[in-house]
């Protein structure tokens, strides 16, 4: 009786191992879930905060100065020049909340052109 045991628990096992459907699964996609995560990826590093607009101007050679000038006095704030035909606009920061803009904004007042807040994407801020 022992021995019939024996050979009933070896070929289950032998069943299982052999590589019938109870050994393998298959995997179920949702394309729903897919699309979800990968939308996600791109938003993963941004969210909505405010940076500062110092400049815009049709000269680059301007605005590239005036970065010059701020990344020298402020190193660790990001600076950011992006083009909307026909104007250069010259922005800095990453601020979560606008009081934070603000400190930044009574700091440099009256060195630039400009100094508006403005609430847009912006990227996750330093920590150092």
């Amino acid at each position: 009786m022992k021995t019939v045991y024996t050979c009933l628990f070896f070929c289950f096992f032998a069943i299982l191992w052999s590589g019938n459907s109870f050994s393998q699964l298959i995997p179920h996609n949702d394309q729903k879930i897919i699309d979800a995560v990968d939308s996600n990826m791109y938003y993963r590093n941004e969210l909505t905060g405010y940076r500062i607009q110092l400049a815009f101007d049709s000269e680059k050679s301007t605005i590239d100065s005036l970065r010059i000038k701020f990344a020298t006095v402020y190193p660790k704030i990001e600076t950011y020049v992006t083009f909307e035909a026909p104007y250069f606009n010259f922005m800095v920061g990453d601020f979560r909340t606008e009081i934070e803009a603000e400190e930044l904004k009574r700091k440099i007042i009256g060195g630039y052109p400009l100094t508006v807040i403005h609430r847009t994407k912006i990227k996750l801020p330093r920590i150092d």
